[in-house]
Parts: structure tokens; C-alpha cells; sequence
């Protein structure tokens, strides 16, 4: 309705104090003070967060202004409500979110609102850079924003069956509810990329490798621990690990577990006619797990066993593989 006051908002300068879209700061403008919610705090990406919020006694008034904030709230509805909207201060539309659908509201503009009915949604907070990182190291094309207008719901069979999971995960917790949580928020993040994203409609992707410092950073580590896992390079190198792997490979033509094991056989050859360690002694300086896993290896890239190498006086030549 047009004529109701807006409720009072303290203000810092001349913007609204800033909440943040999830967790007791998404549910106390609506009295409810302990939400169940969730939030992931991904490595150099930021926070993603599931919010259910459910009243049957919805704020008589408006809710106050969360303030600005770089993000998206993508919204999954699951109980018919009538819904008034402000923007910025200024009134918006007047309408009804349907139940099953699913809806983004972009926080920049400072949304309040008035809800009329009685309501039960699942909320996923999104932050602008955090999508932006998703998309690249997914290697899609770069986010700019979500251009649906704030009551056109979309039918999403893919989100309904996500929040459905998220509550599911919230009313039958385990050990692992956390990072069962953290999968599914990782998975509506791709999905509203997917289905959603402004960028979407032909925009090339193009495939990236390591920057300068990230190449240099993996090859030091595999070179000082040649026992060094996949997910500690990748974390050493701020990226999720599929895609670190993609972009090792694009910078240096190989798989990270190739380099790592030409690294090893390299350290090996050296050992072998260098060195008075015993061949059990060399595998385990190697990297290796055990002494038939390393003489395998060896044999599979030389040609010859370790002992035979070692034996015959062979020894390293040509230049160093890096």
C-alpha cells in the first residue's frame, strides 16, 4: 500500500546502517531472531548463505533498509504472500510472490519491504564478487548482473529442488551437514550463473592459464615437496582445484601430476647415481609411498629399473625440466 510509513532506520552519514542478507541480520526484520542458515566462507571468493525464514505472523510495518550491499538475494518461495516493495526510499510495485518460484532481489538499491501474508522462503545470499569468481574459475563468461526484475519469478525446477535439500540438511544434521551445505550452496551458485547471468546470451569464454606469480608459486612447491597434494597447490594458489588444474596445464602443457612426477624421476636420476640412499631411501626422498610404486615408475619413464639405472653408472643429462 502507498500511503504506509516507512519504519525508522538509523543512518550512518546519509546511508542506511548495512546488514547483511542472511543469518539473524536477514530474520530480525521480520521478529525472527535465530533463523536456521548457513554460511560458507569460500577461499578469495567470500560469503555464500542459505537463510530459511517462516512466520505466520508477519511485521505489521515495513522492514527497515539493509543498506547497500554488493549482492544478490535469489529467493526460493514456498507459500503464496503478497509482497509490497521499496527501492532507494521510493515505492516500487505492490504484488504477489507465487509459491514454488524462484526470485532475485539485487541489494544495491537498498530493498525494504512489507509482506502481507504469512511466508516460508528459502534465501541465498549472493555477493557480486564472489559470483564473478565462480564464473571465471569455471571458466564462463564474466558476470555482470541479473537482469530479471524483482517480481518476475521464475519457475526453477533445479532451485526448488535445492532448497528443498538445504532445509532437509537443516532438520536432519550430521557430522557432515556443514560441507553437505557448503556443496549445496556451491551448486545454486553455478546454477543461477547458468540460468540467470546477463552475460550469457553468446559471450565467449576464453581459456586462461596461471598468472606469472601462481605458475611460479606451484612449480617452487612441487619442487620443495614433491609430495605436495593437488588441493594444497591449489590453495596456495587462491583456486578451486578443478580449476587450478585446467589452468596448470594450459601454462605449462602438462597436468600437475605430470610435472610433479617428471619432477620426481629428475630428483631420482640425481639420487640414484648421486647419492649413497638406498633405493627405498631415494623413493621415499621422492615423493613416493613405497619402493614398488617408485622401481614402476622408474621403469615406466626410463625404460631400465632403479637398480639397473644405478648399476650401470648412467646419469643425468640435458638440461633441467622446468
Amino acid at each position: 500500500m502507498r500511503g504506509c510509513p516507512m519504519s525508522e532506520t538509523p543512518l550512518s552519514g546519509n546511508r542506511a546502517i548495512r546488514r547483511r542478507a542472511y543469518g539473524s541480520q536477514l530474520g530480525e526484520p521480520f521478529g525472527l531472531l535465530k533463523p536456521l542458515s548457513h554460511i560458507s566462507r569460500t577461499l578469495k571468493r567470500g560469503a555464500l548463505a542459505v537463510t530459511e525464514l517462516q512466520s505466520q505472523a508477519p511485521p505489521r510495518d515495513p522492514t527497515p533498509s539493509f543498506g547497500y550491499d554488493d549482492a544478490y538475494l535469489v529467493i526460493v518461495n514456498l507459500r503464496h504472500m503478497g509482497l509490497e516493495l521499496w527501492l532507494n526510499d521510493s515505492f516500487r510495485l505492490s504484488d504477489a510472490l507465487l509459491q514454488g518460484k524462484t526470485y532475485i532481489s539485487d541489494l544495491r538499491p537498498e530493498p525494504r519491504v512489507l509482506i502481507r501474508d504469512p511466508f516460508h522462503t528459502v534465501n541465498f545470499y549472493m555477493p557480486i564478487p564472489t559470483l564473478k569468481a565462480y564464473a571465471e574459475q569455471n571458466d564462463m563468461p564474466v558476470f555482470t548482473d541479473f537482469p530479471q526484475p524483482p517480481h518476475d519469478g521464475q519457475d526453477d525446477p533445479v532451485m526448488r529442488k535445492l532448497a528443498g535439500a538445504a532445509l532437509a540438511a537443516f532438520a536432519h544434521r550430521h557430522q557432515t551437514s556443514g560441507l553437505l551445505l557448503d556443496a549445496i550452496l556451491d551448486a545454486v551458485c553455478i546454477n543461477v550463473l547458468g540460468r540467470y547471468a546477463g552475460n550469457n546470451r553468446g559471450a565467449p569464454t576464453r581459456p586462461r592459464g596461471l598468472t606469472p606469480w601462481q605458475e611460479r608459486r606451484a612449480k617452487e612447491l612441487i619442487d620443495e615437496r614433491l609430495d605436495v597434494s593437488l588441493s594444497e597447490l591449489a590453495h596456495e594458489c587462491g583456486l578451486s582445484i578443478a580449476h587450478f588444474g585446467r589452468a596448470f596445464k594450459r601454462s605449462t602443457g602438462l597436468a600437475p601430476h605430470q610435472w610433479q612426477l617428471r619432477r620426481r624421476m629428475k630428483r631420482a636420476r640425481v639420487l640414484l647415481t648421486g647419492s649413497t640412499l638406498s633405493i627405498a631411501e631415494v623413493a621415499l626422498a621422492c615423493g613416493f609411498s613405497s619402493q614398488s610404486h617408485f622401481a614402476t615408475s622408474f621403469k615406466e619413464n626410463t625404460g631400465v629399473s632403479p637398480g639397473r639405472w644405478r648399476r650401470s653408472g648412467l646419469r643425468e643429462t640435458g638440461p633441467e625440466f622446468n
